[in-house]
């Protein structure tokens, strides 16, 4: 794959790699992209990488689309196409940890497969030949996600809860698992608390963008809004909490964080 020119502006200072499943997600963040520095879009493997500034951050936006494929392929790009220097993805997910509810926001410590399951040749969730189950998160990059879910909950979760019928937000740090499936029963919520007692959230793509940065050497954060709790009412809670409610928490985040790292 060959590596995408950029501009003397956009070389001076390697980019962050932004990335989210699907547009709802990615809240205004194109938008600020264009009235800050105009985009620039690159297409490759029948996605869009919109390259720009915000906050005055050196940026490649995209969305991964759904599933861990999708997600490892286009970080993939944005690393070796686009020289990126972090990734960061935000995003929807749903609940598992008893203490985590609608609204509430996680800022991921690990990564785990939570459908990788290569035994008896390995153990259950190790990814075989790398000898690991758990991919971490880049300290600094979550430290500033946190604070800045910290700071809008503190300045907008009032409001929200109170908007959206939820109560008040909090964030929560600690292990996010993925896989190739939209849980949505008590039974798999029980499943995955009995296999794996500290996941607080699950959705389908952060693991395995944790893992392609992990080989990589390349810093990555995961950030999740709480839209259901993965049982029988997730679809239809996360399809309204996606229309209605993910934008103005990725907004609201995301807009934080870049202030943070100006």
């Amino acid at each position: 794959m060959s590596t995408v020119q950029l501009s003397n502006n956009e070389v001076a200072r390697r980019p962050l790699g932004v990335l989210a499943a699907l547009p709802q997600e990615l809240g205004d963040l194109l938008a600020a992209m264009r009235a800050e520095s105009g985009v620039r879009t690159v297409t490759l493997g029948q996605r869009d990488y919109h390259v720009g500034t915000v906050q005055g951050t050196p940026c490649v936006v995209t969305l991964a689309r759904v599933g861990k494929v999708a997600a490892a392929a286009t970080v993939s790009a944005l690393i070796h196409v686009f020289d990126v220097e972090a990734v960061v993805f935000a995003g929807v997910a749903g609940g598992v940890g008893r203490d985590v509810h609608i609204g509430d926001i996680v800022v991921a410590d690990m990564l785990l497969q939570h459908d990788l399951d290569a035994s008896p040749l390995f153990p259950r969730f190790e990814v075989p030949l790398l000898g690991m189950a758990r991919f971490g998160a880049d300290e600094t990059l979550s430290a500033q996600l946190a604070a800045a879910c910290e700071s809008f909950v503190a300045q907008e979760g009032g409001a929200l809860s109170t908007r959206f019928s939820t109560q008040m937000p909090r964030v929560h740090r600690g292990l996010i698992v993925s896989g190739d499936q939209f849980v949505a029963s008590a039974a798999a919520v029980q499943a995955l608390r009995d296999a794996l007692p500290d996941a607080l959230a699950v959705e389908m793509e952060g693991a395995a963008i944790a893992q392609v940065c992990f080989e990589y050497g390349v810093p990555c954060a995961i950030v999740r809004t709480i839209s259901d709790t993965a049982d029988a009412h997730a679809p239809a809670s996360f399809a309204t909490f996606l229309v209605e409610i993910a934008g103005a928490y990725s907004t609201g985040v995301l807009t934080r964080f870049f202030q943070m790292r100006g």
